[in-house]
């Protein structure tokens, strides 16, 4: 990666993934199991079959056109969730049991023909009616920046507005700063709004509502693209989570569980990645490649895009099920904290 990223965020550049040992594919069929089954130190795969749709190929020049199409326009798995506060207050699923229902749908479809980029929910109460939108891709990154920031770090400071009254039936406003993955960088001053913290009936309409506002300063606008996709993004009817404020929330939930408050917990609308899952993520960044004829390079080899690591995560999910891909199981996994990120570098 860039030098311009902290260690711990490092990943396989494309000359070092192409030095190990390639396995050519040409299918999709089978795809996941392909990679699961790869040799984290020594083996990597070389795609030779398009992961982005056909469709948002059309009136563009290059595949990193048609996977900003993809990112932007894709689909998605909308929540079965209350569609009103009346239904909301009537209904006792917590957004995990929710997630889990709508999630198995893709174990009945053929892997190769699931293209979901991520799943989307939407408010039932207040001013703020716009699409939530998660992408797959800034689940398992997410972890990783709570990772880095509980053990590299001080943490991501929290600092809870839980105490007015309207926090009943809003939510909290949580101030948080999040590291940066980019060297010398100063912190992310993330607040995020509408956290459930009473473990009342309000918190089932309240967390629908959950956004977040954050700064983003000019170098991170200069050399990550990721960031003028945002900035599209929230400026129509839809509002799209990226990792930092997902990992906000996490050290959120943390700070209240340490209060033997479960309520954020609970009510955690982002599916966290088991370790299973993200070790696949893992290898998606750091041994997977891809054939893309539209490169002006000779080999025309590149790593994968964000829309293709998204749609192979929701292949994942297809395959394996939500319960070993997208549940995390502290028995089973460990802490998130603890989650290993390290690249073995020749």
């Amino acid at each position: 990666m860039p030098s311009y990223r902290k260690s711990f965020f490092n990943e396989r550049a494309l000359e070092e993934i192409k030095g190990l040992r390639i396995q050519h594919v040409s299918r999709q069929k089978g795809l996941v199991k392909r990679i699961l089954d790869l040799n984290l130190d020594e083996e990597a795969i070389e795609l030779r079959v398009r992961i982005t749709p056909g469709r948002f190929f059309s009136n563009v020049a290059t595949s990193a056109e048609a996977s900003r199409k993809c990112y932007k326009h894709g689909e998605m798995i909308a929540l079965s969730q209350p569609q009103s506060q009346e239904e909301a207050y009537r209904k006792n699923e917590i957004p995990l049991a929710i997630r889990a229902h709508d999630f198995s749908r893709l174990e009945g479809m053929k892997e190769e023909e699931v293209n979901f980029i991520g799943y989307t929910f939407r408010p039932v109460q207040g001013k703020d009616r716009r699409k939530r939108v998660v992408p797959f891709v800034w689940l398992p990154e997410a972890v990783r920046i709570f990772g880095y920031a509980e053990n590299r770090t001080r943490g991501i400071v929290v600092h809870p507005y839980d105490e007015a009254a309207r926090v009943r039936v809003e939510g909290a406003s949580i101030l948080s700063s999040v590291p940066s993955r980019t060297r010398k960088n100063p912190r992310y001053k993330i607040r995020l709004e509408h956290v459930p913290v009473n473990g009342n009936t309000e918190r089932r309409a309240i967390i629908w509502s959950l956004r977040s506002d954050f700064e983003i300063d000019s170098m991170h606008s200069k050399f990550n693209i990721r960031y003028k996709w945002e900035a599209e993004r929230e400026a129509s009817d839809v509002f799209t989570f990226y990792p930092q404020s997902i990992a906000a929330y996490i050290a959120t939930a943390g700070t209240f569980w340490k209060k033997y408050n479960l309520t954020p917990m609970e009510m955690n609308p982002f599916a966290l990645p088991s370790r299973k899952e993200a070790e696949f993520y893992k290898k998606l960044c750091n041994n997977v490649i891809i054939f893309d004829p539209t490169l002006k390079s000779k080999d025309k080899i590149r790593k994968l895009h964000l829309d293709e690591k998204c749609i192979l995560i929701a292949r994942s999910i297809s395959v394996q099920g939500h319960d070993a891909t997208f549940f995390w199981n502290p028995e089973r996994d460990g802490k998130l904290k603890d989650y290993d990120w390290n690249i073995p570098h020749r």
